[in-house]
């Protein structure tokens, strides 16, 4: 076991925190997958790809309606009690859907399972790494992030893999809510025995939502981005992250529904799919996150996921195949789990508690799902306009953004730097902390000019 803390760099002290935060990224991010999964075929199978847009939209609008009342109603409660109330909610929504497609499966129930699904997890999972924020120091993230979304990573692998494995016992795929259940009734039970613990270390109020001279409404938060530029930057750089990422899944999954027409192939599909993007995520957690970020440093490991998805766009618009999309799909989800989430939450280190609790969840969520509805919105207009042949357009929508994304990233170099002086007053960047924004190449000498 020393080896095993030595080789993952886990420090004394540290132990219990990353054993509960691991266990509750590989719990989240399994019942991820297989909501994912049952959300895919149910909805595909039933309904056109040409209504995913819709879906895209709604989610927007009810992601701001929800977190408009989140931080309103959840301001005084710590960490550890809102993450077990929101999986108790979770599990009743799970219980209800299971009747509700089991026993009458109404067309209405397959748009409210996807609408549910794009926010429930991701909830979940803002709420946890706003948690890890807390009761982990910038030095350990550092250190610590790239090994704890490995654990996210052996959740997806085992669910995508075993949902295959499970499809064979159950004469019917919704049955698979269960585990789902099981999965958040788990993550509940980890997060009551390690809540003790952490209220011993970390006092109520340091585990609050928000301390009780700011409240984290949707004032507060306009308030915030108003007032820094460096936070508006990384919303723009969500938003375009995510708009280009949903339009490279609706070309995957329009690609996936001519290849596979019944249910049950789809599902076996999407189970495969999922498996085997957890592997090349832990991959890429593993093997590159690291090298990444030491080598090139943060701001040029940014660069990373836009130059991958630009080079696979190019390839859909020369081969418009499933395969080519898949992989496109693919490349964008582990990357996205591994060097940009990493990247990501570094980015997010240097602000106050006060502002993380306050932004954090908004930008997770809220911007995302917008970004979403901005997808839905350019599907919908290139297919009233162009009609049938408006997918080969998309191609073309993404590569343009991808560019307008290089350019959202070089604003983040100054606004980082800025945020870490203003840390300190006079500050002067250490060589380390110099690596980690540039690297330790030859050229980080002329980047940080």
């Amino acid at each position: 076991m020393r080896r095993l803390l030595r080789f993952f760099d886990i420090r004394p002290g540290e132990g219990y925190r990353v054993g509960a935060t691991f266990s509750l990224l590989f719990l989240l991010i399994a019942a991820n997958i297989l909501i994912k999964i049952l959300r895919d075929s149910l909805f595909l199978i039933h309904h056109s790809v040409s209504e995913l847009p819709y879906l895209y939209l709604v989610v927007a609008l009810l992601a701001g309606v929800i977190i408009t009342t989140y931080t309103r109603y959840t301001v005084k409660l710590s960490v550890t009690r809102l993450i077990l109330v929101t999986n108790a909610i979770i599990l009743s929504n799970i219980a209800f859907f299971w009747f509700l497609i089991a026993f009458f499966n109404p067309g209405w129930s397959h748009y409210a399972f996807y609408i549910w699904s794009a926010m429930a997890v991701a909830i979940a999972v803002a709420q946890l790494w706003t948690l890890a924020n807390q009761i982990f120091t910038p030095d350990e993230g550092k250190r610590l992030f790239g090994f704890l979304t490995a654990g996210g990573t052996l959740g997806g692998a085992a669910a995508g893999f075993g949902a295959k494995w499970a499809l064979a016992l159950f004469s019917d795929p919704n049955d698979l809510l269960w585990f789902v259940a099981a999965l958040f009734f788990a993550a509940s039970a980890v997060v009551l025995w390690v809540d003790r613990r952490l209220k011993e270390k970390y006092p109520e109020e340091e585990l609050a939502l928000s301390v009780k001279t700011e409240n984290a409404s949707a004032g507060s938060i306009g308030t915030v981005l108003d007032g820094s530029r460096y936070l508006r930057t990384i919303a723009v750089l969500i938003l375009l992250s995510v708009i280009v990422s949903t339009l490279i899944d609706f070309q995957f999954k329009t690609a996936a529904k001519e290849a596979y027409p019944s249910r049950e192939a789809l599902t076996a599909f999407f189970s495969s799919y999922y498996g085997w993007l957890s592997v090349a995520t832990f991959f890429a957690q593993v093997a590159l996150t690291q090298i990444a970020l030491n080598t090139f440093g943060l701001i040029p490991s940014l660069y990373l996921i836009p130059g991958v998805l630009l080079i696979g766009s190019l390839g859909i618009m020369t081969w418009p195949r499933l395969l080519a999309a898949a992989v496109t799909r693919m490349a964008d989800a582990a990357l996205r789990s591994s060097v940009h989430r990493s990247s990501m939450e570094i980015l997010y280190i240097p602000l106050s508690a006060t502002v993380k609790k306050t932004v954090k969840t908004f930008l997770e969520v809220v911007i995302e799902r917008t970004g979403d509805a901005t997808a839905g919105f350019i599907l919908l207009f290139y297919s009233l306009v162009f009609t049938d042949h408006y997918i080969s357009y998309v191609h073309f929508i993404c590569v343009a953004l991808i560019f307008v994304w290089f350019l959202a990233i070089t604003r983040l170099r100054k606004g980082y730097l800025e945020i870490l002086r203003a840390g300190s007053g006079s500050y002067k960047p250490a060589p380390r902390e110099k690596n980690l924004v540039f690297g330790q190449t030859k050229w980080r000498k002329k980047l940080w000019k």
